[in-house]
């Protein structure tokens, strides 16, 4: 029961490190639709001199809703925790957690989930101001079976981003200063998540060989349950990958954590 408290207590600390800066909570919003707007220019553009009503497989308000849906989930899915975290490991930040009754993975978990409330909080106010006063919405699945599945796949997308960046972040106890490279992964796995564009753009062939990684169930995946591209048999399935990638890359986080160690000196802290 303590732990829990525990824990609590750290969601709420993530919750109000979020509220304490607003304007970086309000400027990230701004930023996710900086390039949608550039993108719905572009694809109005580009539809109105393509002849077909579809290209890469999506209409018109299919692609524009995907645009708008892709730019507030990545800012909802990505951590953004790689820099604090190998903070923590060269400066020494970590001996507290190894002394005090509470680990480091559910300090960054509950802290997490706590600073991503306001996203959610955002994302909901978002979708309905734009989305649903939007012609694209028309064009949006409003099945009740989609909206449930939509909204645990999103759930699940923030577990696997999570262990994603946690495992990532375990390359600290190897390498000194790897800031840029924390830059360069998220930027890559943004593109491949389906961040920026559909994942049709890069091929057939580039869209079958990520559908087996679980970027593709990040961004991609989700925002395509409720435009429709997914069809009605693979949505469960779906949710159940992603499901076993939580658990291969909780497994995958535990092992480079644990070898990470080995190496941790503590120094400072």
């Amino acid at each position: 029961m303590k732990n829990t408290n525990q824990y609590t207590v750290i969601f709420r600390f993530g919750l109000q490190h979020a509220l304490e800066y607003r304007s970086n909570f309000f400027l990230s919003l701004i930023s996710a639709f900086v390039p949608a707007v550039v993108q719905y220019y572009i694809w109005s553009t580009v539809y109105r001199s393509y002849s077909d009503s579809t290209l890469f497989g999506y209409s018109y308000e299919q692609m524009i809703a995907y645009t708008i849906l892709a730019a507030v989930v990545s800012k909802l899915v990505m951590t953004n925790m790689e820099h604090a975290v190998s903070n923590d490991i060269k400066t020494g930040g970590l001996n507290r957690y190894l002394i005090q009754p509470i680990s480091y993975f559910g300090f960054r978990l509950c802290h997490y989930f706590g600073q991503k409330l306001l996203y959610i909080i955002g994302f909901i106010v978002i979708i309905t101001l734009i989305l649903f006063v939007s012609p694209a919405s028309r064009h949006l699945e409003h099945e009740p079976e989609r909206i449930v599945i939509f909204i645990l796949s999103i759930v699940m997308a923030m577990v696997i981003s999570f262990l994603l960046s946690f495992a990532v972040s375990a390359i600290a106890f190897w390498l000194a200063d790897i800031s840029y490279f924390f830059v360069v992964t998220s930027l890559v796995i943004n593109i491949v998540s389906g961040g920026m564009f559909p994942l049709e753009l890069f091929g057939e062939g580039f869209r079958s060989v990520i559908s087996v990684l679980p970027f593709y169930y990040m961004i991609y995946w989700p925002v395509n349950v409720w435009t429709g591209i997914i069809p009605a048999s693979e949505l469960w399935l779906g949710l159940l990958i992603q499901l076993v990638w939580s658990v291969v890359l909780g497994g995958v986080a535990y092992t480079s954590w644990k070898l990470g160690f080995k190496r941790y000196l503590g120094l400072g802290g």
